[in-house]
């Protein structure tokens, strides 16, 4: 399970990559409801992460860069399931981006779309017409105000008008992007493959700060008050870090080495905390104001994302199991 475990009222939404949406009890596990994917064609897996809205949940599926794959946008009636439109696209592994109403989402194929919120009918498209030979998961965008915000197959993060997709401004680094963009008030966060950080304005993409740091930045980048999170991952040392920074990039607060790589997208903020899985089934917890290592939860299965509600905690590993516990042990 790649897509983080996400929850709405009293029901936690996840999707399996076995082809499969459900909305279970949050605490009890009671399957609500499911969709499976495989009846609408060829696609099984949910890569991105979901937007609820008030009664309504948006997912988006694939199946990698099988060339007689396909994906969709479904539109879930959160409480009943019922489909109330779908999309069809090549694939969708990115997140689905709301801004005003329009959704916005990336493919493998390096095309990015616009569709309305309330029917799924196609605003319009953009590609950098980048190949994609490695099979590379795509980022997803970000959006603020009127602008989408992505990175392409071209190395290239690029601001589009939300509405008219037209290029608005694009900015190439020394080195290709290593993370997903972030956005924190009017600024936009960027990793790239040579250990830096970078921190652009969302109105010009002009380079506001700059920060070198000990390894590749990788996954995506967390806030929480007055800090920033990330992993970084050295693969010559198969090592992998968890870092507290500065926002304004003025240098590292802490930083907290493992012996392999956290598998989980990112660092997972909860009750002043921040977690961490690895392909070991094991969950490390860290404070945030200093890095101090907490306490470890050991599950079955390489963690691939960590969500929460309240005093909920749920886990989700790439072998289709989801775990939920809570301050006093597993339920």
């Amino acid at each position: 399970m790649f897509s983080t475990p996400t929850v709405a009222g009293d029901l936690l939404f996840i999707g399996s990559c076995a082809g499969t949406f459900y909305a279970l009890n949050k605490t009890t596990g009671q399957m609500r409801w499911s969709y499976d994917i495989r009846k609408d064609g060829k696609q099984t897996s949910f890569h991105g992460n979901p937007l609820v809205t008030d009664d309504t949940i948006f997912i988006g599926t694939d199946r990698s860069c099988d060339p007689d794959g396909i994906g969709h946008v479904y539109a879930f009636d959160r409480n009943s399931g019922k489909v109330r439109w779908k999309y069809r696209s090549t694939s969708v592994p990115t997140d689905i981006v709301q801004l005003g109403s329009n959704l916005y989402f990336g493919s493998f194929q390096d095309q990015w779309s616009s569709i309305t919120l309330q029917s799924g009918v196609l605003n319009w498209n953009f590609s950098t017409d980048s190949p994609n030979k490695n099979c590379d998961p795509p980022k997803s965008p970000v959006g603020h105000d009127n602008r989408l915000f992505l990175t392409g197959l071209d190395g290239v993060v690029y601001a589009l008008d939300a509405k008219t997709g037209r290029v608005e401004w694009k900015r190439k680094f020394a080195a290709p992007p290593s993370t997903s963009l972030a956005l924190r008030d009017k600024s936009l966060y960027v990793g790239t493959s040579d250990n830096h950080l970078y921190s652009l304005s969302t109105e010009t993409g002009n380079v506001l700060a700059e920060l070198a740091v000990d390894a590749t930045p990788v996954g995506r980048l967390s806030f929480d008050g007055d800090s920033m999170f990330m992993f970084l991952e050295d693969r010559s040392e198969r090592a992998g870090y968890v870092v507290g920074l500065d926002p304004k990039l003025a240098g590292v607060r802490w930083m907290q080495k493992s012996s392999r790589e956290w598998a989980s997208e990112r660092p997972h903020v909860w009750k002043g905390l921040i977690l961490a899985g690895n392909c070991r089934g094991e969950v490390a917890s860290f404070r945030a104001s200093d890095g101090a290592p907490q306490w470890t939860l050991q599950v079955k299965g390489c963690i691939r994302s960590i969500g929460s509600s309240g005093n909920l905690l749920f886990i989700g590993v790439q072998e289709g199991t989801i775990y939920a516990f809570d301050l006093n042990g597993q339920r």
